[in-house]
């Protein structure tokens, strides 16, 4: 089980092969990531990205592989006992909910504390009373980041998080992303098909395009 320079492997999926009638979306497809590794999947759409992170999660099926999550298989385990985090473009928050109501939402003990520090970690400080509708494109991302990482998921999967913001706020949100995964020691997977955005927040890039077989 162990990925690069020697860290052991949090995240391995194993020869796996996801078809949507009968066309091979994923195809005998390895990925290790390492603990603490922030990685992501860059191509055009259409090229497998989304099916893999779907895939991790649990969302998928596929005809053949394996997924492993802190040394355990989960291949066979629904999405909620995989130890998975995720955030989508559309953030599923609920808008009947203030702030702290999402927040609360994904722990299994909510507690105000935890709610506010994480509020403060992902720049929404006083944030708690706050509706959901009166939320800008930004805010809303880092409330749905602050819920999934509140439920402290072994690994951390983001789905094109930032695609529908205008390109300024979508840098300094990646930033700020990048920031909040490093200092957390957060093992993430982030998809997009903006290579601007993946350099800023991944430590490693896999081209989704170009990797089918292999990078193991």
């Amino acid at each position: 089980g162990r990925a690069r320079g020697g860290i052991l492997a949090v995240l391995k999926v194993k020869n796996s092969t996801v078809s949507f009638g009968g066309k091979k979306i994923l195809d005998a497809m390895n990925l290790n990531v390492s603990e603490g590794e922030v990685v992501a999947l860059l191509g055009p759409s259409g090229c497998g990205k989304t099916t893999l992170l779907r895939f991790i999660a649990g969302l998928e099926k596929g005809s053949a592989g394996e997924v492993h999550i802190d040394g355990k298989d989960v291949t066979n385990l629904p999405p909620e006992k995989r130890g998975v985090g995720m955030v989508f473009q559309n953030l599923a928050l609920f808008p009947h909910l203030d702030v702290a109501g999402n927040l609360s939402f994904g722990m299994s003990q909510p507690n105000s504390e935890k709610i506010s520090e994480m509020l403060e970690t992902v720049g929404l400080k006083d944030f708690e009373k706050r509706r959901i509708d009166r939320l800008s494109g930004g805010e809303g991302q880092r409330v749905a980041l602050a819920r999934s990482l509140l439920a402290e998921p072994t690994v951390l999967l983001l789905d094109e998080p930032l695609a529908s913001l205008d390109e300024d706020l979508k840098t300094a949100l990646a930033e700020d992303v990048r920031k909040i995964l490093k200092e957390g020691g957060i093992t993430a997977i982030h998809v997009t098909h903006d290579r601007q955005v993946a350099a800023i927040i991944s430590d490693r890039i896999v081209e989704m395009d170009a990797i089918q077989p292999g990078e193991d």
